[in-house]
């Protein structure tokens, strides 16, 4: 199973890619909106 050519490999990789952009999206749009109910916080 390990030597199965490189085109696994490869295709993990791709796939850690596309999970790390996708993870740093949820995370800026999470930290956005943390930040907004913070501030909501604070002037309360």
């Amino acid at each position: 199973m390990k030597h199965n050519g490189k085109q696994p490999q490869q295709h993990e990789k791709f796939l850690s890619k596309t999970q790390e952009v996708l993870y740093q999206k949820e995370f800026k749009q999470a930290d956005r909106v943390y930040q907004q109910l913070s501030q909501r916080g604070n002037r309360s």
